[in-house]
């Protein structure tokens, strides 16, 4: 992240102003950050923490729920919620506006047909401990947002298509299991994410 903040003030100077947009995992990595949990003591990291005037997240899961099935981030979610620096409030205070963007398209159902929503349902029950609430089809509605101040965004469906926003527009392969860089399945078009077109007109204003 260090690096790619140093090629931003190389080329907008010191004075740039930066808005840090993460997307699922990186939303929390870059709360994570801007609480100072790195331990970073750099000047890039000192400026960054002057400079960053927004924190957009996307998709992005805010709460370990204490009854969680599973904690499928082994309880880095829980130690980022819990660190008082990494509060909306804390935040806030130091100068970083927060929007958080949550989709509630996809509702999670057992007894369907709807193989999307079978899926979406394992994937919030271990979290919500409920199969039948909406969410991306990853990440439950609910646990998308901060407290307040930070700003929140539920959106439903694409303007242009009416079509259900999802988590994300790939799909993990066998071989993501070897190697995390390795490309992912792109899903069609019509599989409508929080970066397609339609979507993005709901979110970037808050840049």
């Amino acid at each position: 992240m260090e690096e790619a903040l140093c090629e931003l003030f190389v080329e907008g100077g010191e004075d740039v102003e930066i808005c840090l947009v993460g997307h699922s995992i990186g939303g929390w990595v870059a709360r994570a950050y801007l609480g100072g949990m790195s331990g970073s003591s750099t000047a890039v990291s000192r400026l960054a923490q002057q400079r960053i005037k927004s924190l957009i997240t996307l998709g992005t899961p805010h709460i370990s729920p204490p009854n969680a099935i599973v904690d499928q981030t082994r309880g880095l979610l829980r130690q980022i919620e819990s660190t008082p620096s990494c509060s909306s409030q804390s935040l806030s205070k130091n100068g970083v506006r927060i929007t958080c963007v949550g989709s509630s398209g996809l509702t999670g159902g057992v007894f369907t047909t709807d193989l999307e929503s079978i899926v979406a349902a394992t994937s919030y029950f271990p979290l919500t401990g409920s199969y039948n609430t909406n969410g991306d089809g990853i990440v439950p509605t609910d646990l998308a947002f901060m407290d307040s101040p930070a700003e929140r965004i539920e959106i439903q469906s694409c303007s242009l298509t009416d079509s259900p926003v999802r988590h994300a527009h790939v799909l993990p392969t066998p071989w993501n299991l070897v190697d995390g860089s390795s490309a992912s399945w792109s899903l069609p078009d019509e599989f409508v994410w929080y970066g397609s077109e339609g979507v993005l007109s709901q979110w970037l204003p808050y840049i």
